[in-house]
């Protein structure tokens, strides 16, 4: 592909560098950052949902009191529930994403061991693997970063 056609530097892509085709090259040239973002983004509406579900709906009285029937203390629920809500809004905009993550490990490492272990595998019986797999995703994103799409890329931009 000549220089001419292929102004962008997507060398080998097979793809023409038109405007209208760059967000092809982009995606051919780096998939692998776009299945982070897509990671990314869901686990982070997860926890923001889950955070705001604490927050809002339940409330934090309702929070600590559910919590505290499971043997987690008030400064455990409502640092759960503010982990949730606001590292699922950074993980969404994909800001500070490394750092997002560790709270989050936290609050599923706590809730594999306080709750869920004892209960099995399976999400039926009140088991691990949903947490399991939240707990898998999150450190997938502490080695591989936020992906594509985030604020951490505008951040670091030269």
């Amino acid at each position: 592909m000549s220089e001419s056609l292929n102004p962008i530097g997507y060398a080998g892509s097979g793809v023409p560098s038109h405007h209208h085709y760059r967000w092809a090259a982009t995606l051919a040239a780096n998939p692998e950052r776009y299945g982070i973002t897509l990671l990314r983004l869901v686990i982070g509406i997860v926890f923001l949902v889950h955070g705001a579900q604490k927050w809002f709906i339940y409330g934090p009285a309702g929070t600590v009191a559910a919590l505290g029937q499971l043997g987690i203390p008030a400064i455990g629920a409502y640092a759960a529930m503010t982990a949730e809500f606001l590292c699922g809004i950074l993980l969404i905009i994909g800001l500070f994403t490394r750092f997002a993550v560790v709270p989050l490990m936290g609050v599923m490492l706590g809730a594999l061991f306080s709750v869920h272990i004892r209960n099995g595998f399976f999400i039926q019986s009140g088991g691990f693997e949903y947490v399991l797999t939240l707990l898998a995703g999150l450190v997938a994103l502490l080695l591989a970063g936020p992906g594509t799409l985030a604020v951490d890329d505008v951040i670091a931009a030269p």
